[in-house]
């Protein structure tokens, strides 16, 4: 149903605009009217109509007045007015306003009806555009995920020389100039395992990118399973702890009540080449998201005493082996990733409190501890015995454990082990999940809103997690494999069939039959009109 607001001074004519046209059988509904613009105004930015029907000659306020401000506030608006008078003036000042109807009294029912279907198919096929212009924005975007994941990756290894970073910025349509820089690194978080499908998180996630579209200082990466980056870019310290204040208070306020949410934050530096320093500052931070309670953002001057508050748990004088938390290591083996680990094994063993951690029999039995903990997790994935002894602790390995050094060295190693071997298994057990979605792709193709959003929903797997096994499977992203499959089927209508190109792109999901023409020329070096004739040619 489209709504239209009618504002008409003579009552007569205005009952019989509302009686004699049957609105709803139309597709219409009448939101409201009034006598006069200033009456009206109000109501019109409360109830925002799609169509405005209104008098020019009114008393208070005009019609044309009307339009000026209602066109300023609601720009998407259709508004058509009725007037007793032809002369010019009012015309050109009505195209001026930007009307899009001019209709002389006295007016039909017919004529009327007309003029608001026409504004109706105007409306129409503006919101086919537009959903094609976020379309065509959203592929873009998955497109160059993976080239911005390595952009960011690049410039946080320190690798990078000014001159790369904004060359290669450029390309990506980043700009990194400024002079003062922080690192963020953030995941939202579901209460059930994080790779299983979470509506909510997705619909958090849309809604940040789209939200921090409004904040060009703030340059966004999706790291997939590894969560988010955020770069925020300013002139000077304050305007960076500005900007730090409101992403947090916007990601607080996204998250609501049904998602958890954890960040990281760097320190602020003055050279984009030593973003490498903010972000291991912001990684130290988020690392504590297995030691602390979610909902919260951490800095990296939280480091140093949060790692002080946690190392008086355990002291010499006090070795109950029952106060070890193993839960700590059990859930970083469900949820931890490679790039953790150091991390979080310093700050195990920070936990564990100064003195106790100088005992050498006590280091020694914090390594079996853990030990047995990876074991039976790993038996619990179903691992042969031979493949969890190719791990074994023997008893020359523990006697060579003697400095603290080697005691996290050994115990980084075993759990780097334990969690590359934790996502082979994820990625067996995910391969026959992986083989449904391509299933599933090869059948819907032809959906114009086919997302790697609703494949991952279908298959029920994160999308960010989806994206990652994807690539790992098939050796492509999910967008070049989509369209890779389009681009064979187009080829195949274009050599087999006398159906138009702009048919053609239709039914392999294109609904723009000039964005299909470019995807087309783009991957196959030439226009469907060339394969076409091409094909022809070579009968």
């Amino acid at each position: 149903m489209y709504k239209v607001f009618l504002v008409e001074d003579e009552i007569v004519l205005r009952e019989g605009i509302k009686n004699n046209i049957h609105w709803e059988e139309e597709g219409f509904t009448i939101v409201g009217d009034e006598s006069d613009g200033e009456l009206a105004f109000p109501m019109i930015i409360r109830e925002q109509p799609d169509i405005l029907i209104t008098d020019i000659r009114m008393p208070f306020m005009d019609g044309l007045e009307l339009s000026k401000l209602v066109k300023k506030e609601m720009p998407q608006l259709k508004i058509i007015i009725i007037s007793g008078y032809s002369d010019f003036a009012y015309a050109q000042k009505a195209i001026d306003i930007g009307i899009n109807e001019y209709l002389l009294k006295p007016i039909t029912s017919e004529k009327l009806l007309t003029s608001v279907k026409n504004a109706a198919s105007a409306i129409e096929k503006e919101r086919k555009e537009r959903q094609l212009l976020e379309h065509y924005h959203s592929l873009i975007y998955q497109k160059q995920g993976e080239k911005r994941k390595d952009f960011f990756e690049a410039l946080v290894s320190g690798k990078l020389s000014l001159s790369q970073i904004l060359e290669q910025g450029e390309d990506l349509g980043i700009n990194m100039v400024a002079s003062a820089f922080c690192v963020m690194l953030f995941e939202f978080r579901a209460q059930e395992d994080m790779h299983v499908y979470s509506n909510e998180i997705v619909q958090c996630e849309a809604r940040m990118t789209q939200e921090l579209k409004n904040y060009p200082n703030i340059r966004v990466f999706d790291r997939g399973m590894d969560g988010w980056a955020f770069i925020l870019l300013g002139d000077n310290e304050e305007q960076i702890n500005a900007l730090i204040h409101k992403l947090c208070d916007l990601l607080i306020q996204i998250s609501g009540s049904k998602v958890h949410y954890f960040g990281g934050i760097g320190q602020i530096i003055y050279r984009v080449r030593d973003l490498q320093q903010s972000y291991l500052g912001a990684k130290k931070a988020f690392s504590l998201r297995y030691f602390k309670n979610v909902d919260q953002f951490l800095s990296y001057n939280d480091v140093r005493d949060i790692k002080e508050q946690i190392s008086n748990r355990i002291t010499v004088s006090d070795l109950n082996l029952e106060k070890l938390d193993r839960t700590l290591l059990e859930e970083f083996l469900k949820r931890g990733t490679l790039q953790d680990v150091d991390e979080f094994v310093n700050s195990y063993f920070d936990g564990l409190g100064s003195g106790a951690i100088s005992s050498n029999l006590f280091r020694q039995y914090i390594v079996m501890d853990g030990y047995s903990v990876i074991v039976k997790f790993l038996k619990e994935l179903k691992y042969s015995k031979e493949m969890i002894d190719s791990l074994k602790l023997t008893n020359d390995i523990i006697k060579d454990l003697s400095s603290l050094d080697d005691c996290c060295r050994f115990y980084k190693f075993i759990l780097k082990e334990a969690i590359e071997l934790r996502n082979k298994s994820s990625q067996k057990r995910y391969a026959r999940l992986i083989e449904k979605a391509k299933e599933y792709i090869n059948l819907n193709y032809a959906m114009s809103d086919l997302s790697l959003d609703k494949v991952a929903s279908r298959v029920n797997i994160s999308p960010n997690y989806f994206s990652s096994l994807f690539n790992q499977e098939t050796g492509t992203t999910f967008i070049e494999y989509l369209t890779d499959i389009r681009m064979e089927k187009a080829k195949e209508y274009l050599r087999c069939s006398a159906r138009k190109i702009t048919e053609i792109g239709y039914l392999v999901g294109y609904l723009d039959s000039h964005y299909f023409s470019y995807i087309f020329k783009k991957t196959q070096n030439c226009t469907p009109s060339e394969y076409r004739t091409l094909g022809k040619g070579e009968e």
